[in-house]
């Protein structure tokens, strides 16, 4: 299936900020979960408007999780293997989380087994969402469809902000669908938007690079403030941060779906940028765990740094080039929306 190479080089730049927060800790760069949580809303409603248009040719719901399952389970299941033989977690009181993609609450009550396990959690967010989201795409017209993802990004900070007092910790807010269901909705409102009018990603285009730009100039302001931080679980950032995340990240993928040429695309389509996107599944499956190996042997934490990438980045290319895409290959349907390839 063909690719678009900007959002390749997106998912490139987002599995280089998890990768820099958990490596050298660098404060908020953890959001590029936010820019693949958005990338995901926007491909995956893709393709589902596809099925749904097509479903009395292809079906719906059989190739949409088929699918799924093709996409994420091999390289899921590897992982849990290894998890297992390297750190053998006691799974007698914990396998029905990683089982049935509830990862995200052992994040949030502060019982992850084994550190390494801990970026499960973001992919159970996204499967949790596509428990449901797949039902709304079949049963509501476009024009109802953005209105109803528009009004999950709207409400979304506003439970945030309610439930803070609830919780002692941030991880919860972190890590719940609930609470981070904007990300994803904002991504299928852009689909949305597309699939109604083809030109309505050009005539975004400079308004989507100006509100990315200020979101993001305002969230970089505001993280000087030491009470703008996830640990803080502060009202403040448990709405306007995760919020300015969705922004800045919504407008960043409007912008690289709309251009064509320039520097920036030139960056975005970059070979090597673009090959860590198609990996980077994998690469953020594996890379806390490398990490953590790789810590019992060295000491300077740019070492660390170094060392944990090749590592993660050569299991990763083993696992696509061995794995991951002679499955994709063998797929007997190419799913594709009209007009634009896509890829998740």
């Amino acid at each position: 299936m063909r690719r678009i190479p900007q959002l390749d080089g997106l998912r490139g730049i987002a599995i280089l900020m998890v990768f820099a927060a958990h490596a050298l800790h660098v404060p908020m760069l953890w959001m590029g979960v936010d820019l693949f949580f958005v990338l995901s809303g926007y491909l995956i409603t893709g393709i589902l408007l596809h099925l749904r248009e097509q479903r009395e040719l292809e079906g719906y719901w059989g190739p949409f999780y088929l699918r799924r399952a093709r996409r994420i389970l091999p390289p899921y299941i590897g992982f849990l293997i290894f998890a297992a033989v390297v750190f053998a977690p006691t799974w007698r009181h914990i396998w029905y989380w990683y089982a049935f993609f509830a990862a995200n609450f052992p994040l949030a009550l502060g019982k992850v087994p084994v550190q390494a396990m801990a970026p499960l959690w973001s992919l159970a967010v996204e499967e949790q969402f596509y428990l449901i989201w797949p039902l709304i795409v079949l049963r509501c017209e476009n024009d109802r469809l953005r209105r109803i993802a528009l009004s999950v990004v709207v409400l979304a900070p506003v439970l945030r902000a309610a439930a803070t007092p609830l919780f002692s910790s941030h991880f919860p807010i972190y890590s719940l669908t609930p609470f981070r269901a904007d990300t994803l909705a904002f991504g299928a409102f852009i689909a949305v938007a597309e699939n109604e009018d083809r030109g309505w990603v050009g005539s975004m285009r400079q308004a989507s690079f100006w509100g990315s730009l200020a979101s993001g100039t305002l969230l970089l302001a505001l993280s000087f403030g030491h009470s703008f931080r996830t640990g803080a679980n502060s009202v403040l950032f448990n709405t306007a941060g995760y919020s300015l995340s969705v922004m800045m990240f919504g407008g960043a993928v409007i912008y690289a779906l709309g251009i064509r040429e320039g520097v920036v695309h030139y960056l975005l389509t970059l070979a090597p940028l673009r090959y860590l996107g198609r990996i980077s599944y994998t690469f953020y499956l594996y890379h806390v765990a490398a990490l953590i190996i790789v810590a019992r042997y060295l000491d300077s934490s740019t070492m660390r740094a170094v060392v944990g990438f090749a590592v993660t980045g050569a299991i990763a290319a083993l696992s696509w080039y061995g794995i991951e895409s002679p499955i994709l290959k063998r797929r007997s349907r190419v799913i594709a929306t009209p007009g634009r390839a896509v890829a998740a």
